[in-house]
């Protein structure tokens, strides 16, 4: 019997078109990305280093990517409020987060009531900058002279520390020189660094654990003694102020920084474009520029980095937080 096969051939066509209908639209999307303008959600208010570095980068990457990068502030509770609310768009490359360590690592360290977990709510994009936490202490006669002497005066008698506040990582930083070194230190919490900053140049407190741009203009002009940087290597704009190992040797690394991250399943073809438009900003002469002047200074790392970065993080504040005793009732 002679089958009729024209009769059939339509419907299979129509089946077959359909079939590549249903596989295209993903791949043709990744392709074309970013197809409009892009939102970067910053989870702090405008103007301070969060957002500077936020708005510097969005639009170095926006050049790159042919679309707008659009900052919109989402504040609130230590950058929670807006960290949780890009946790929770949808994965599309098109809603990012500007997260940095306070609000990505040590926030979820002394807080077990976030609602997003850094590492299984995020696709890590990349590290953008980062800055060593640094250890000044007041000009005075009776003041220890430098880092070998600073530990040995705290075997013998306490001294004050200020910070950012209880939870800062000013504050965790301070635990971990404490725990690290069996030092008799005395926390004392302020709400932000510029007035721990104002106490310790009036001698009301000994000492400090903040970022270079807050202090290294007091640095250079001789108020504080800088002790050591919390760092793996000098910084460029402190040369004279050696790295806690090459005093004592041993280690003390704690390290603020920002990058990006996407809510989690953004296809790896978005994430890998976003990473390396922020990698080339990181390594445009400009950008590189305008970020040292802040004290800061670029990574442009790949998305495995960023994420061992946010892992490795995570679990140190967590570990100092809980051997602190510091928790968010703190705060």
């Amino acid at each position: 019997m002679k089958l009729d096969r024209p009769i059939f051939r339509p419907a299979l066509l129509l089946l077959f078109a359909a079939c590549c209908a249903g596989a295209a639209p993903a791949d043709a999307a990744d392709a074309a990305y970013p197809g409009k303008p892009i939102t970067l959600v910053v989870p702090f208010p405008p103007g301070g280093p969060t957002d500077m570095t936020a708005r510097l980068f969005g639009e170095a990457m926006s050049r790159d990517l042919g679309q707008p990068i659009v900052i919109r502030n989402e504040p609130g509770a230590g950058g929670v409020v807006g960290s949780t609310s890009v946790a929770r768009k949808p994965a599309d490359g098109y809603t990012l987060l500007w997260g940095g360590t306070s609000s990505m690592v040590v926030a979820p360290a002394i807080n077990k009531n976030i609602q997003f977990d850094p590492l299984n709510d995020f696709e890590a994009i990349g590290t953008a900058v980062r800055g060593p936490m640094l250890l000044v202490g007041k000009k005075g006669k009776d003041s220890p002279v430098d880092l070998q002497a600073l530990i040995n005066t705290t075997k013998k008698r306490q001294l004050t520390i200020g910070s950012a506040g209880n939870g800062s990582i000013g504050h965790l930083t301070s635990a971990m020189f404490k725990s690290e070194y069996s030092l008799d230190l005395l926390h004392v919490p302020y709400k932000g660094g510029a007035p721990a900053l104002t106490d310790l140049l009036s001698g009301q407190i000994d000492l400090l654990f903040d970022t270079v741009p807050l202090l290294a203009q007091y640095i250079k002009s001789d108020k504080v003694i800088a002790y050591g940087l919390a760092a793996d290597a000098r910084h460029p704009d402190l040369p004279d102020v050696p790295t806690f190992k090459e005093v004592t040797g041993k280690p003390l690394i704690a390290y603020s920084w920002f990058g990006l991250v996407a809510p989690k399943g953004t296809p790896s073809e978005i994430v890998n474009k976003l990473s390396g438009a922020l990698a080339k900003a990181s390594n445009t002469a400009s950008v590189q520029k305008q970020i040292s002047t802040l004290g800061l200074t670029t990574v442009g790392d790949t998305p495995a980095d960023f994420k061992n970065t946010l892992k490795h993080d995570l679990d140190m504040w967590t570990r100092v937080a809980k051997e602190a005793g510091v928790s968010l009732q703190e705060k």
